[in-house]
């Protein structure tokens, strides 16, 4: 008995002790991964807001025109859902300021200028309480799932170790078969030269069909990605990125505006593979001016020409954030 008691033990800890260290690397890598991707776009979309806004601010700034300023930190202070907007003196003094400073925070400045001189600095304060409860909650469910299968592990080694160690001593009577290489039926197109990125802000987070959206996604061979809770972007690099993208749209748009009291805010941007991360910062930022609708630039209406689809319509859209560039919104008719 003794000796079996000893090479339970002995099976318990070559069995449970691998499992808990690759556990733990596994879980180090998904807190940091986590927190990488919420912290890269939540600097990139403070970074281009402060890029559009700078120029206007500094001219309203050195002509004392407090009122237009005063829009400009409003609609910075709107743009991050709950954060501040400031301008600083040069001497790190407040001038004029919108919104309210959240307890957890995360700074963003840019540099105003006039005629070769520094006349202050715009300031963006955004909140960071998103990314932390996406990380605690994403370590309770490690935990959880770590503590579960450790249980499962050591019932199953101490009940039946004697029979593991029987299995482990049988021999075969014949060499296994040599794997075959399995090839899947459904093979997405072949990559193409160009990216279609979707980027997708839904709020409150709790209504998101997560579901739904990731498997539209995937029919249409397009590969979404969560950066936060609310947060997402659907990239689409087959042989015709622009179709599927417009074709996940059309079958995503119906299932997201089913449900109650979701705000709705989308951006489409096409353009060439190597430029996806500019891409990426861009359609963030144009996902922020949309009132419901999917907002497009002139590049990308450009590449959707060669489409024609009667389900689809497109309108200029005027936004005071992006005053500078052309923009339009890409609607679905209902069937007549």
């Amino acid at each position: 008995m003794f000796v079996m008691q000893d090479l339970r033990f002995r099976i318990l800890t070559l069995c449970i002790v691998p499992f808990l260290f690759s556990s733990g690397l596994v879980l180090l890598m998904a807190v940091i991964s986590v927190q990488s991707q919420t912290s890269e776009a939540e600097q990139q979309l403070a970074e281009t807001l402060l890029t559009h806004k700078t120029s206007d601010a500094a001219l309203y700034l050195v002509t004392e025109d407090w009122v237009a300023l005063a829009v400009i930190l409003d609609q910075l202070a709107q743009a991050t859902g709950m954060g501040r907007a400031e301008v600083i003196s040069p001497d790190n003094r407040l001038v004029l300021a919108s919104g309210k400073a959240p307890a957890r925070r995360a700074e963003y400045s840019a540099v105003l200028q006039h005629e070769g001189l520094i006349i202050g600095r715009l300031s963006l304060i955004v909140n960071q309480a998103p990314s932390v409860a996406a990380m605690h909650a994403l370590l309770i469910q490690i935990l959880c799932v770590m503590t579960v299968m450790t249980i499962v592990m050591t019932f199953t080694v101490w009940q039946f170790g004697d029979f593991i160690l029987v299995w482990l001593s049988l021999r075969l009577g014949r060499e296994p078969a040599a794997p075959r290489s399995v090839v899947d039926a459904t093979q997405a197109p072949s990559a193409s030269t160009s990216i279609a990125i979707f980027s997708i802000r839904l709020d409150p987070p709790r209504l998101v069909p997560l579901t739904a959206l990731k498997a539209a996604a995937g029919r249409h061979f397009g590969q979404l990605t969560e950066l936060q809770p609310g947060d997402y972007e659907v990239h689409f690099r087959s042989a015709d990125p622009a179709q599927q993208g417009l074709e996940f749209f059309e079958a995503m748009r119906p299932q997201l505006a089913a449900v109650p009291d979701l705000n709705i805010r989308m951006a489409y941007g096409i353009d060439l593979a190597e430029a996806s991360q500019a891409l990426g910062k861009r359609v963030k930022y144009l996902a922020s001016l949309s009132q419901g609708a999917l907002v497009l630039d002139e590049k990308t209406k450009t590449h959707l020409a060669h489409i024609t689809q009667p389900a689809f319509e497109t309108a200029p859209l005027s936004s005071s954030f992006a005053s500078d560039l052309v923009l339009h919104t890409l609607t679905i008719n209902p069937p007549v």
